[in-house]
């Protein structure tokens, strides 16, 4: 038995919070909503997709931020998107490189944490 690959991930979202998820997912990070199955139409949250990556986002109620398991998004130009974040109003942290990439942490409007990862190769210059 072999993995192929990831079909999606899914985040909790708080109740009523649709809105403030598309704001940060499609205006900002550059997700598509996409067309659920009819059968989950009605219920809240969302399916976002951008190139392979697809996303699932649910309403979870008592909601509790995803602190420590995270998307890490591999990014083609993380300088312009961490200053696009904090633009508007997102505050990103700058970590350690790792594993030949640079890296930086934002939480979404949920506190969900989502990682931004550039190959270092591919950075024009650094922060």
């Amino acid at each position: 038995m072999t993995i192929l690959s990831l079909q999606h991930f899914n985040l909790p979202i708080a109740p009523d919070g649709d809105k403030l998820a598309r704001e940060f997912y499609v205006d900002l990070l550059g997700f598509e909503e996409i067309e659920r199955p009819e059968s989950i139409r009605h219920r809240s949250g969302g399916w976002f997709s951008v190139g392979s990556v697809n996303l699932h986002l649910t309403v979870q109620g008592p909601f509790v931020a995803n602190k420590v398991g995270h998307p890490a998004f591999v990014v083609d130009d993380i300088i312009k998107l961490t200053q696009h974040l904090r633009d508007a109003g997102y505050e990103v942290s700058e970590d350690p490189t790792f594993i030949g990439f640079l890296r930086r942490t934002t939480h979404d409007p949920f506190g969900n944490r989502v990682e931004l990862m550039q190959p270092e190769d591919m950075v024009q210059h650094k922060l």
